[in-house]
């Protein structure tokens, strides 16, 4: 087992390989400090050696340091380098990702939260819930109107409100800014025809276009009015989803003060990774912590180019009040040297990137700061090859293809091993990953199986439809038989 001598050692090989921009964040361990930091440029590097750094130069205890990020694996990352830095005194730094984090807190208060007996929602629970709140609606409401399918909106419904408490929003503050937003339709541009043809006169409103943009507001006013129905059903049923966690704490937090201050006293640094990804509550949550102090001891990691699974305005406003609030105290670093990738691909990232309008740089001109990530791996730094662009009709060419491609590396001895998918949700790979086993090629996938979707079992779901569908009316299910 390393001692403590060699602990030490090789932290501080690890702060000399720091490059600028990086041994500029890590040693400004006082005040709030905001690092834009691009894909490859040593994130989880530089938030590990910044927390060796504050226990190495401050008399403050591992448990006084809080640090945020969003997954599991963000989470042993930063223990498994920060145990290579300063040793078993990594496990007393309090690393969470903000669902855990609140999690701690109502496991340690479940008096205060009401937790005893209480249970997760199953997802086949949640669809039963959302199914209930539908039938339990007139012919004439707007999710059921000219529908015959009852439970047409209930993946809708689902997914609107789980955003809806991902940023705390209220069913009265959706309304209101639905009602904001239909009463602008007209003063938008993509509601007016931008010239004459024909009989449209340039100017005139797109009426088709505009009712039917109205009729999907009138349906959202109306789903975001069944929300606190849907909170209600929850713990008439002792049940509760993963984002209710971060807003029961969140609501204790501005209700209890005894109970904010406990934490705002314990924590005397905060680290936050990927911070364009915070939502509206976890935003909230970190806060409540921050605002004991004036100028708090607060190490913000993001960039607004990597927040492409939520809407870019949304993200890049937290950065931005971030940096409005925090400004007369704030240090901004910005990383540029990326240890990933050769200098062809980032320069076609960043001829791609420059073309969005909604940058977090572009809100700080005044500033003069600019980001333009440079290749310094010396292994791929100066590879020439360019990323491909390729278009197809439609998704199934596109699974066709690609299992073709992976078919003929197979043919060729490539080691398939080496061979990489990438896909933004694992839906998306259902018909690559049957393609590939109809093709008998060998893979693996980083999701658990679901025993729902494999081949055994649709097959028999399939004969339980046919059943069904011939019991109601001789002939009706053969198509199933094929």
């Amino acid at each position: 087992m390393p001692t403590r001598h060699q602990h030490n050692a090789a932290f501080q090989k690890a702060i000399r390989g720091l490059n600028a921009a990086q041994r500029k964040a890590v040693e400004q361990t006082d005040g709030p400090v905001l690092v834009i930091a691009g894909p490859g440029t040593g994130k989880t590097h530089i938030l590990s050696a910044r927390i060796g750094r504050i226990l190495l130069d401050t008399d403050t205890q591992a448990y006084n340091v809080l640090c945020l990020t969003f997954t599991d694996a963000g989470v042993r990352a930063m223990r498994e380098r920060l145990l290579q830095f300063i040793g078993p005194e990594a496990h007393r730094v309090h690393i969470f990702t903000f669902h855990s984090f609140c999690n701690s807190i109502i496991q340690d208060h479940p008096s205060r939260f009401g937790a005893h007996g209480l249970e997760p929602v199953s997802e086949l629970e949640q669809i039963e819930i959302l199914q209930a709140l539908l039938d339990a609606l007139d012919s004439q409401h707007p999710l059921r109107q000219g529908r015959t399918d009852a439970h047409f909106y209930t993946r809708h419904l689902k997914d609107l409100f789980q955003l809806m408490k991902r940023e705390g929003w209220t069913a009265a503050h959706v309304q209101a800014q639905v009602k904001a937003y239909v009463e602008d339709l007209p003063n938008r541009d993509a509601f007016r025809y931008q010239v004459s043809r024909g009989r449209f006169v340039k100017g005139e409103l797109k009426t088709a276009k505009l009712k039917a943009e109205k009729d999907r507001m009138r349906r959202l006013y109306a789903a975001a009015a069944l929300y606190p129905k849907y909170v209600q059903a929850l713990q008439a049923a002792r049940r509760y989803d993963y984002e209710d966690m971060i807003l029961w704490v969140l609501r204790e937090m501005e209700q209890d003060e005894d109970l904010l201050r406990r934490y705002q006293e314990q924590y005397l640094y905060f680290l936050v990774d990927e911070y364009q990804d915070t939502n509206g509550a976890q935003n909230a949550v970190l806060q409540k912590l921050m605002d004991f102090w004036d100028a708090p001891n607060v190490f913000i990691v993001g960039d607004d180019d990597q927040s492409i699974y939520e809407f870019q305005g949304a993200r890049l406003k937290n950065l931005r009040d971030f940096y409005e609030r925090y400004e007369h105290d704030l240090r901004l670093v910005v990383l540029e040297d990326n240890y990933r990738s050769s200098q062809r691909i980032l320069d076609a990232s960043q001829a791609l990137i420059q073309q969005n309008e909604k940058r977090i740089l572009y809100n700080l001109q005044s500033l003069d700061v600019e980001k333009r990530l440079k290749a310094q791996n010396p292994s791929v730094k100066d590879l020439e090859r360019l990323p491909q662009l390729v278009e197809y009709p439609n998704r199934l060419q596109e699974v066709v293809d690609v299992v073709a491609q992976i078919e003929a590396l197979q043919a060729e001895g490539f080691p398939l091993q080496e061979v990489a998918v990438i896909y933004a949700q694992h839906r998306q790979a259902r018909n690559l990953i049957r393609l590939l086993e109809k093709k008998e090629i060998p893979y693996s996938v980083k999701r658990g199986v679901n025993i729902l979707d494999l081949p055994v079992i649709w097959n028999l779901r399939n004969l339980l439809e046919y059943i069904a569908a011939e019991y109601a009316q001789p002939y009706s299910g053969e198509h199933l038989l094929f």
